[in-house]
């Protein structure tokens, strides 16, 4: 094989021991690109896929407004790992309530659903007793649905 030319990058020694290990070392650079995060970070909510034919603030109680500032306000206090653990059976379930959609029926008609990956999670969080939002995260944001 003398001369012949790899059409692959050799790997170095460094990677190839942590290959043995089961080990792969990203930068807080490759995390960010790949979207692994820690679960540490704050959320915000982001609108991108509101639809106001759906549901508009325009229709909402006061009270309905209220609560959906106070959701805003909590993200900002919390952390995606917190959010989680709020979920749980029913009757156990605290906080937000996280429940992942075991199906995208729950969820409300929308142009765009066809267009996203079946590999995203949707669930909902609680805003009041009632009231939840539809949505899925990617990296620290949560993108309402609906």
């Amino acid at each position: 094989m003398k001369g012949k030319q790899h059409k692959y990058m050799p790997i170095s020694k460094q990677a190839l021991k942590r290959s043995k290990e089961n080990t792969v070392y990203l930068t807080k650079v490759e995390q960010s690109f790949l979207g692994i995060t820690d679960n540490l970070e704050p959320p915000h909510v982001n609108l991108k896929y509101y639809d106001p034919d759906f549901e508009c603030f325009s229709e909402w109680t006061s009270d309905e407004l209220k609560s959906f500032s106070e959701l805003t306000k909590k993200l900002k206090c919390l952390t995606w790992q917190k959010i989680y653990k709020s979920g749980g059976r029913l009757g156990n379930k605290t906080g937000l309530g996280y429940t992942p959609h075991k199906t995208r029926a729950y969820l409300p008609k929308h142009s765009e659903l066809d267009s996203l990956s079946p590999d995203i999670t949707f669930f909902e969080l609680r805003i009041t007793q009632k009231a939840r939002v539809h949505g899925f995260r990617v990296k620290s944001t949560f993108f309402w649905f609906g």
